[in-house]
C-alpha cells in the first residue's frame, strides 16, 4: 500500500463522515426546531386559554356587581316611594298609592306559561289548526291509513 493510496482512503473516509455528521446535526437542529415550535404553540395555546378565562371572570363579575347594584337601587326607589307615599299622607290631602314592582314579574310568568291559541280561521264545530285532525278529509282517510300490499 502506497502512501497516496492511504492518504486518498483517509480521505474519502473523512468526506464520509464529514457528511453522515452533518445530517446528523442537521436531524437533531429539526427536531429541537419542532419541539420548540410544539411547545410555543402549547404554551400560546395555554396562555391564550389563561386569557379568556381571566376576561370571563371579569365579564361574569360585571355582570354580577351590575345586578347587585340594580337590584340595590330598585330596593332604593321603593323605599323612596313608600317613604314620600307616608309622608304625602301626613302632610297634605293628596294620596299617593304605594307602587308594586312584583305584579309585573307575575305578568310576564303568566304570558310564558299561556298554552298556545288556535288562530285558524274556523266555523264554529271546525277542528282549529291545532287539531290533529286539520286538513285531513274523510274521504282520504281509508286510502291513507293503510298501503295496498300485492304479491
Amino acid at each position: 500500500m502506497n502512501l497516496e493510496e492511504f492518504n486518498i482512503i483517509i480521505f474519502i473516509t473523512g468526506i464520509i463522515i464529514g457528511c453522515v455528521a452533518t445530517l446528523f446535526v442537521k436531524s437533531l437542529n429539526t427536531r429541537q426546531n419542532k419541539q420548540a415550535t410544539s411547545n410555543s404553540s402549547i404554551i400560546t395555546i395555554k396562555s391564550l386559554q389563561q386569557e379568556l378565562d381571566s376576561k370571563q371572570v371579569i365579564i361574569d363579575n360585571f355582570f354580577t356587581d351590575s345586578n347587585e347594584q340594580l337590584n340595590a337601587a330598585e330596593k332604593r326607589l321603593a323605599e323612596l316611594r313608600s317613604v314620600l307615599a307616608n309622608n304625602a299622607s301626613q302632610l297634605s290631602n293628596v294620596k299617593i298609592e304605594k307602587h308594586q314592582a312584583s305584579t309585573t314579574v307575575t305578568a310576564d310568568d303568566s304570558e310564558i306559561t299561556e298554552p298556545p291559541r288556535d288562530y285558524a280561521l274556523k266555523k264554529d264545530k271546525e277542528p282549529g289548526m291545532l287539531s290533529e285532525s286539520f286538513g285531513l278529509d274523510d274521504r282520504n282517510r281509508d286510502l291513507d291509513l293503510e298501503p295496498k300490499r300485492t304479491i
